[in-house]
């Protein structure tokens, strides 16, 4: 009765073993993810510790593919004749877990650069250029353990390589002068992320990333990205209007009637401007607002006034509430923002002949 079973065993012993092993392999690995990886993910997200969330993240899905290659290396061990050799099975599993190492630890030395960059008082912030050279760093120490792994030597490869340079570089000149460029850009720290910059190329809006060979810079209101070249941002004349301080002052002009009280003027204006300040301007420490009276027009007499302001983009809505506010308090108060006048002064000599004549 047991003769069928044992037979088909007998028959597909061979591949059962292997295949269960792979199996196995795969299991197991998602139990270590769904269980272990993700209680300790949780646990890491109640502490204050930063660098257990870095490696849990940083680790993917790199347990399960270690499990799943450690099954299909048992499997292949199993599944081979005996007399082959084994020695390259063994350095296919080497190199697998050196490349799932090397890929985690790339992955939290980036995101620990970042962050420590950006609570650092360092000369050079958090950007993609910085993170981007620490995960290439942590690349090739990997891939020179890989080499080394494989028994390749790596003296000739690193002098084919010194040999080469040169005409790398020559062929990677404007490359490599956006690199450079970046670095300069980077240490300077006068053009950081988040800052809002004008070119004088015209161009303006938040540095949102400094990377290999371009600055991208995020327009205020289509959110358009506009891609400059590192080398053309660091020959370039730029204002920016988050250094020394976020804080800026922004401008008002207005024109009164020549018959108007300017202490009267001056006192309702700032008056207004003090209330914009405390309900639109944001933080602005203890600054301000200021008025000159400037110019005697011809048709009113000139003043401007000066608002301190937060942050560069909210300029436009403080500007929008001030010149709201005081055409209503004008009114209000009797003053009077005149229309130009150009008045004429005819000799009386000069007789003006009409229809009627």
């Amino acid at each position: 009765m047991h003769t069928v079973p044992l037979e088909w065993l007998d028959r597909y012993s061979a591949w059962l073993i292997p295949a269960g092993l792979v199996l196995a392999g795969l299991l197991l690995g998602i139990l270590v993810e769904r269980l272990l990886i993700s209680r300790l993910r949780k646990a890491a997200a109640r502490t204050a510790w930063a660098w257990d969330d870095f490696l849990l993240e940083a680790l993917g899905h790199a347990p399960l593919l270690l499990f799943a290659a450690a099954g299909t290396y048992a499997a292949a061990r199993v599944a081979l004749p005996e007399g082959i050799p084994r020695d390259p099975l063994n350095k296919t599993l080497v190199v697998l877990v050196l490349l799932a190492v090397t890929t985690v630890a790339a992955r939290a030395a980036s995101r620990a650069a970042r962050s420590w960059l950006s609570r650092s008082t360092t000369s050079l912030p958090a950007s993609s250029l910085v993170t981007n050279l620490v995960q290439f760093t942590v690349y090739l120490l990997g891939g020179l353990l890989i080499l080394q792994a494989l028994d390749i030597a790596i003296s000739p490869i690193l002098t084919t390589l010194g040999i080469g340079g040169l005409a790398v570089a020559l062929a990677l000149q404007p490359t490599l002068a956006n690199v450079f460029s970046g670095f300069q850009i980077l240490a300077a720290r006068q053009v950081r992320a988040g800052d809002y910059v004008h070119l004088e190329s015209g161009e303006e809006g938040y540095v949102t990333d400094v990377r290999w060979r371009n600055t991208a810079i995020r327009g205020l209101f289509d959110d358009h990205v506009v891609v400059v070249p590192n080398s053309k941002l660091a020959d370039s004349i730029v204002t920016n209007y988050h250094l020394p301080r976020r804080v800026l002052w922004a401008r008002c002009d207005v024109g009164v009637h020549y018959d108007s009280d300017l202490e009267h003027v001056e006192r309702v204006t700032l008056e207004v401007a003090r209330d914009v300040v405390r309900e639109v301007a944001g933080q602005v420490f203890d600054l301000e607002p200021v008025l000159r009276f400037h110019t005697f027009g011809a048709s009113s007499i000139d003043l401007t006034v000066r608002i301190p302001v937060e942050e560069f983009s909210k300029q436009y809505r403080l500007r929008h509430e001030f010149v709201k506010r005081l055409h209503r308090r004008y009114r209000e108060e009797g003053i009077t923002i005149p229309f130009p006048i150009r008045t004429l002064e005819v000799p009386p000599e000069i007789r003006v002949r009409t229809v009627a004549d």
